[in-house]
């Protein structure tokens, strides 16, 4: 039994804890002694691992997974999951985003996590939200007839005066993150709660409907308090302090505290409002008179009071704050819902009207009808493109959870501004289910592009504090995407629609001198090449090289070997557009860059241990070679050389011998470790722990790179580097993440912290994690082509039996010319064929292979007449079984 026995099940009694410990000791010790990661770990305990905080409630469709939710049944969690969710809204400004833990912490922003806020942690926060605090900004306060007050969301650690936690008086707990919402629901004192939070479609703002439940026999009276702290920061900063420009005003009629920041120096002017959908007893808007003052405060003194102040507060020292009392009767078995609104309010236009917007939806009625509203759109992009494959993990990433992240960070990318070489990687995993979305971004983004075709490292939605950093590979990313949006969409009037640029002043967007679309791309490629090649035939380094921490390395004359290898891949996209607009010209010149910087990076980019070096640093030395003492090898420049075609068949064998000295259990690391000794000359990197961020950590990004890279040559290894930072390969106590999120970076053997993932989700990992999917998947638009092409990976075969389905897929086209078309193909194992070789049969016929690709051209008869009626193609692909997995490098260990 339980030496905790009495403890409720959300919270682990002392033999679990001790249960889970000795395996996860185990699995420590296997990092230490260089082991894999789960080698000696049965299949139930790591069953028991990955359930032991939560487990998913998954819907399927036609035999495919279709939505996914978490649910969160235990309240100590390695760290606090956060949860996000926005407007799904396809506009540039007003995106709320609201940040939601299992325990409500959290904050609502608008447009940027810290330059936003709308309401507000009120200690340091860090804008990954990475960790909680003790004032979470969002609770629902709770006192019962007898004046006992308690939260209705539980606490993880809060405990009495003698060491018992508070949340063992709970009797039930758990908490839902799903797509688009949050819902805690916990149980105490004979009353069941339900707290669930959501932000409609277009409204900028987070609705909350708090449900409370008489679970007793008798008549109960309650008070609910939902409380909020404003956090209406100023942009770049107040002039003064917060509260010296802090005002509140309260409307009667419409429920509303309206908090307002008067600071006139406010770059990006907000106020914000807490709104009741029903009258309530009493309200609070003042910090002071709400929490009082004490050195430590752990219940607000208000809420022991018969009611609250009804104060507006005027320049609180302790801030604005947002609570409402409401007070119920309940006789047995009843139940009361209440519904409110945290919203953001432009204090430029009507914001009596802007109130009467969210009046009209908080009726119960009105919130459910919001909701049904948001499901259905997020339905709508989750079955764009399914796929059902042997690893159930991979499907729900890729069916559900990683639209959703790529969603996330492409409406709400950047902790502080829009990061443009982030967005130009985010957005490429929006162009297979949301092209329409992307179509609105690549405008915007472009007339940030100065005249010379260099782009700024960030751009600011609401100021015009751009971030001005001479990084150099900005601009070099948008071919790709827009390559993308017009293969997925065959929108090619995009390259002739006409965008202006930013003027030198780095602030006025002019609208003057327009040129297309397609002029911008090429003169993207002309900045990082003319007049940009320094001593090696190398691109000038500039800032950040990729990794941003060799920050030490700018100089005039430093040079990258990845930014030229960046530069060859963008070249390489640019001509596939040029020769498609038959611009001879500009073929010709494209021509002349890539093998006159492709020779450069093959001479002065080797080292003669066989692999790329990072580049040069400002006095001609070279950097991340053999000859240096630390940081010898880095894996993007070998990952790009691949990518990016520059490297000659012969040397690939060399490369992936190379790299082998950068591999771990959760994939390779981004470069062998510097230590502090370099830091005046590489820069900051130094300066991290070992193993950590910059610093030789596993970047995700990177590995994901890696793995796109093998993906041309060699299946089974690119699908090994690739699942190690799947959940297949993830322990929550481990990677310390939940599974609906992936990471940046994770920790590797030099840091204690060994396969921790500190940070989620603003990453450009997980869209090179949905695009290598769609590259081994094999079903992907060309410009005027569909291919097909699955790459299919031995665990996949020989998980089935010959003549068995081993993956089938279903995409609905976005093509201009066959809208809708829904093109499902299954893929069969068949022994009879020759090793490397496939058939296909679409719609029942054989197609044949042409210079070995199967493909099939935009205006063949198979695709119909494109009158825009909805069309099925099906495709059928067998492959030969294979009998031979390389379990030598396998990150899993094989169970009997």
């Amino acid at each position: 039994m339980d030496a905790k026995n009495t403890r409720p099940p959300f919270l682990e009694g002392e033999e679990k804890q001790a249960m889970f410990n000795a395996v996860i000791k185990k699995i420590r010790n296997n990092f230490d002694t260089g082991k894999k990661q789960l080698e000696g770990i049965s299949d139930v305990e790591i069953k028991q691992l990955k359930d032991r905080y939560s487990h998913f409630a998954d819907t399927f469709s036609g035999g495919f997974l279709v939505h996914s939710a978490l649910i969160i049944d235990k309240l100590n969690l390695p760290k606090g999951w956060f949860h996000y969710f926005f407007n799904l809204k396809q506009e540039i400004r007003n995106i709320a985003v609201s940040v939601v833990a299992q325990d409500g912490a959290g904050v609502l922003s608008l447009d940027s996590l810290v330059f936003g806020s709308i309401s507000k942690l009120n200690t340091n926060e860090n804008y990954m939200h990475v960790s909680q605090v003790y004032r979470n900004t969002r609770n629902v306060w709770v006192k019962n007839e007898k004046g006992q007050a308690y939260l209705l969301n539980p606490q993880p650690n809060f405990y009495d005066s003698t060491g018992r936690l508070e949340a063992e008086n709970y009797a039930a707990f758990s908490c839902e993150q799903a797509p688009g919402y949050t819902v805690i629901r916990s149980s105490r004192d004979g009353f069941e709660f339900r707290y669930r939070i959501f932000v409609p479609e277009s409204l900028p703002g987070e609705i909350w409907s708090i449900a409370v439940k008489n679970g007793s026999g008798v008549k109960r009276s309650i008070h609910i308090y939902p409380e909020i702290n404003f956090g209406l920061d100023s942009h770049p900063s107040h002039y003064f302090v917060g509260m010296a420009v802090s005002e509140v005003d309260y409307d009667a009629e419409k429920h509303a505290i309206l908090a307002k920041n008067l600071d006139v120096k406010n770059s990006f002017p907000r106020w914000a409002a807490l709104i009741s959908g029903e009258k309530p007893a009493s309200f609070e808007s003042c910090g002071d008179l709400y929490y009082g003052f004490g050195a430590t405060i752990i219940y607000p003194a208000a809420i022991f009071k018969e009611k609250l102040s009804n104060v507006e507060a005027k320049q609180p020292l302790k801030g604005m704050v947002g609570v409402f009392q409401y007070e119920f009767e309940l006789e047995p078995a009843e139940e009361r819902e209440i519904s409110l609104a945290l919203v953001a309010i432009d204090p430029a236009v009507g914001v009596d009207q802007q109130i009467n917007d969210w009046k009209e939806i908080l009726t119960q009625t009105g919130a459910e009808a919001e909701l049904e509203n948001v499901n259905g759109l997020w339905d709508r992009i989750f079955e764009s493109y399914l796929i059902k494959t042997p690893v159930g993990e991979i499907d729900r990433t890729f069916n559900v959870w990683g639209k959703y992240q790529s969603t996330l960070c492409s409406r709400f990318n950047s902790p502080y501004d829009v990061g443009t070489r982030d967005m130009f990687q985010y957005l490429l995993a929006n162009c297979v289910f949301e092209p329409g979305y992307v179509r609105m971004m690549i405008p915007y983004l472009l007339s940030y592009q100065y005249r010379n075709g260099r782009i700024p490292r960030q751009v600011s939605k609401f100021s015009e504090l751009h971030d001005l950093r001479s990084f150099m590979d900005c601009q070099l990313w948008m071919h790709d995407l827009v390559s993308l949006y017009i293969q997925e969409s065959g929108d090619f009037d995009i390259l002739d629609e006409e965008v202006g640029f930013l003027e030198a002043d780095h602030k006025t967007r002019s609208h003057k001198d327009k040129e297309p679309i397609y002029q911008h791309l090429l003169l993207a490629i002309k900045s990082a090449y003319e007049g940009n090649l320094g001593e090696h035939g190398l691109c000038k380094l500039g800032y950040g090289g990729w990794n941003d921490a060799l920050d030490g390395l700018k100089g005039e004359h430093s040079e990258s070997v990845w930014l030229s290898q960046l530069l060859v891949y963008a070249s390489r996209k640019m001509r596939e557009l040029a020769e498609w607009k038959k611009d001879q010209d500009t073929v010709l010149y494209l021509d002349r860059l890539i093998a006159g910087v492709t020779e450069a990076i093959n001479i002065s980019g080797w080292d003669k241990q066989g692999y790329y070096i990072f580049g040069y640093d400002n006095q001609g030395r070279p950097v991340g070679s053999s000859a240096n003492d630390e940081g010898q090898k880095h894996l993007n420049e070998n990952s790009w050389a691949i990518l990016s075609g520059v490297a000659p068949q012969e040397r690939i064998s060399s490369i992936t011998h190379a790299m082998e000295a950068l591999e771990t259990p959760f994939g390779p690391r981004l470069l062998i470790p510097y230590s502090k000794k370099s830091s005046k000359d590489v820069g900051r990197i130094a300066d991290q722990a070992p193993g950590h961020f910059e610093n030789g950590a596993v970047y995700q990004h990177g590995v994901m790179f890696w793995a796109k890279a093998l993906l041309g040559f060699d299946v089974d290894a690119a699908y090994e580097n690739f699942v190690a930072l799947t959940n297949k390969n993830r322990i929550p106590d481990i990677s310390s993440n939940p599974d609906i999120y992936h990471s940046n970076y994770t920790a590797v053997p030099e840091n204690p912290d060994y396969g921790k993932e500190p940070y989620y989700p603003f990453t450009g990992s997980h869209t090179w994690r949905m695009m290598f999917l769609v590259e081994m998947l094999g079903i992907k638009f060309g410009l005027t082509h569909l291919r097909i092409d699955p790459k299919v990976p031995a665990d996949w075969s020989n998980s089935v039996a010959d003549g068995e389905l081993i993956f089938k897929v279903r995409k609905i086209s976005n093509r201009k010319e066959h809208p809708d078309l829904l093109i499902g193909m299954e893929v069969y194992r068949d022994d009879s064929l020759a090793p490397g070789k496939k058939k296909v049969l679409i719609d029942g016929s054989e197609l044949m292979a042409l210079n070995g690709q199967f493909q099939i051209e935009l205006d063949d008869p198979t695709f119909g007449n494109g009158s825009g009626r909805k069309k099925v193609i099906e495709i059928k692909v067998y492959v030969p079984g294979l009998t031979q997995i390389r379990k030598s490098r396998s990150i899993f260990p094989t169970h009997n």
